[in-house]
């Protein structure tokens, strides 16, 4: 990402300070040793080598199950036996990733309106919950979900600086990682990334786009995704942002090492703790806090209820 003067021109003010908080100077960019790669792959191997071999089926670990497992075990148990279910928060925020995925990728300049109209019905088309629950909408609250969309689109347009090719942009960008013969699968899907590095050098920025309130979860996110690239390009990101489109704001994370070695200590934690509870060598833990305010289980958690009392009577007035 160049640091031509020409690039802030024509900027609103929230673009600009957008761009200057995630561009950082090719002088200030991290080379990390080529072996880096090698010794991560080869402590996630050692370190989560027994519960491997127990498991009777390969197990897929995304960021959702890691978030979930770390937090509170019992959660992750609720979640994994409840049904996910889209709603008109989680659609309108699949239909606007989908609309700057189309406003990066499609060569016209199209409305907010035209993008969330194409977003919205790309994923009408398809054939999962997400198309269901859209199609069987009715039509106030379809038309209320793509208004919705067309002003967070527009929120963004007016907030995040225009991405330009020399930027390298990708959206939706995948990352696998599998260990002990696909047995554990370690996987992420970014929103948006721009640039790329070069040898050794940290040039790539992973970029979250939140159509939500800010969360302490959303850091723990992007740090495992920085890992993830890192086992699969050797070259960690430069840098990590979660952009609240609401806002107009993005709170950024610079990388390096010691950033990565708790990362990788947190993912092996939740490895292995996955794994016990796939073999059921444990009863879950109970660890309440802020979780509990979305558990679907809170209600019959005993734990769970008194910390949510407690929480409602020291910050409620």
């Amino acid at each position: 990402m160049s640091n031509s003067s020409g690039l802030v021109e024509g900027l609103t003010p929230a673009q600009k300070e957008t761009l200057d908080l995630i561009r950082v100077p090719q002088e200030e960019r991290t080379v990390f040793p080529s072996s880096l790669r090698a010794e991560l792959h080869h402590r996630l191997e050692k370190e989560t080598v027994e519960v491997a071999d127990a498991l009777p089926s390969d197990l897929w670990v995304a960021k959702r199950q890691l978030q979930a497992v770390n937090s509170c075990e019992l959660l992750y148990m609720a979640q994994k036996q409840e049904e996910f279910r889209y709603s008109v928060p989680t659609s309108r925020g699949q239909i606007f990733h989908k609309a700057v995925e189309l406003s990066v990728h499609l060569p016209s300049i199209l409305s907010p309106s035209e993008l969330v109209g194409h977003a919205f019905n790309s994923l009408s088309a398809r054939d999962d919950s997400l198309s269901h629950f859209l199609n069987e909408s009715d039509s106030v609250t379809a038309a209320e979900i793509r208004s919705e969309c067309v002003s967070l689109l527009t929120t963004f347009q007016e907030t995040f600086p225009p991405l330009r090719s020399a930027w390298r942009p990708t959206t939706e960008a995948s990352r696998r990682v599998s260990f002990h013969r696909d047995k554990i699968i370690l996987a992420g899907r970014f929103d948006l990334t721009l640039g790329m590095p070069t040898d050794r050098t940290a040039g790539r920025v992973i970029i979250e786009l939140k159509t939500g309130k800010p969360s302490i979860q959303h850091a723990d996110d992007l740090r495992y995704y920085a890992l993830l690239e890192t086992l699969v390009t050797g070259v960690p990101p430069v840098l990590l942002a979660s952009f609240y489109v609401d806002a107009g704001r993005v709170v950024t994370e610079n990388v390096d090492e010691v950033l990565l070695e708790s990362t990788l200590r947190r993912t092996i934690t939740g490895v292995k703790r996955l794994c016990s509870l796939r073999l059921e060598d444990v009863q879950p833990k109970k660890l309440p806090g802020p979780p509990c305010r979305w558990c679907p289980v809170s209600d019959e958690c005993a734990e769970g209820s008194d910390w949510l009392k407690e929480s409602t009577e020291t910050n409620g007035w």
